[in-house]
């Protein structure tokens, strides 16, 4: 098994983002837009979270299996397909050989995407959680600083009742300055907004990585467009 290492593409623009009733937006649940329609990052005022201690993917999620899907690639972007039994979970190590960004499905988590709204007037309603297998896709890369990078298709939400929630792990190993990140979420239309300002679970941490760099990372609501943003 490989080691949890890091890392992908994002536009940025300065400015103040504004979460409203707009991005309700959903994304197609029926196919991926073609690859080269990446996402944007925007840069605004933050800072992450220091968590101190060591980032132990095995004894933090015990009863995940890892998995590294299979990849491909097209251009600069790496793409991998993977199914996820909802009543099990997954640990998921994607992005290539030189990242190894970690999606962490626990148990229990995933809502049935037939059953569930979406949207940001969505995300903390209860929801019936799946029971067939989900088929899931994700594309990463990175930009010219080095900034990670994930899409992940198809648009599902996860259960906000959850005992442990899912959570997205990116390791910038260019990252030297951890005050200056966050992880955004960007919608099908690009627009991207920092969550934790009215959600202060989906707050943005990072912890220094024994591997040189950080490890930042965040619990997720819902799947779609993410990348460390540094300003």
């Amino acid at each position: 098994m490989p080691k949890f290492l890091t890392n992908k593409r994002f536009l940025l623009a300065t400015g103040v983002l504004f979460f409203g009733a707009t991005l309700t937006a959903c994304r197609d649940t029926t196919a991926p837009p073609p690859v080269e329609q990446h996402m944007s990052g925007y840069l605004t005022t933050s800072a992450a979270v220091l968590k101190t201690g060591t980032i132990d993917f095995t004894a933090m999620y015990p009863s995940l299996v890892p998995e590294v899907p299979t990849i491909s690639t097209r251009g600069d972007t790496t793409i991998q397909s993977f199914t996820v039994n909802p009543k099990f979970g997954r640990l998921i190590l994607f992005g290539g050989m030189n990242s190894n960004n970690v999606l962490a499905i626990p148990a229990g988590t995933i809502c049935d995407p037939k059953k569930s709204g979406y949207g940001p007037s969505e995300w903390l309603k209860p929801c019936q959680v799946g029971v067939t297998w989900t088929t899931i896709e994700v594309r990463a890369w990175k930009d010219k600083q080095g900034r990670p990078h994930a899409e992940f298709f198809p648009a599902i939400r996860f259960n906000p009742a959850a005992p442990v929630p899912v959570s997205l792990y990116f390791r910038d190993a260019a990252l030297t300055n951890y005050s200056t990140v966050f992880i955004p979420y960007c919608n099908a239309q690009n627009v991207c907004v920092k969550e934790e300002t009215s959600d202060p679970f989906l707050t943005t941490k990072a912890t220094p990585s024994l591997f040189g760099g950080y490890w930042v990372y965040r619990n997720l609501r819902h799947f779609s467009g993410y990348n460390v943003t540094a300003f």
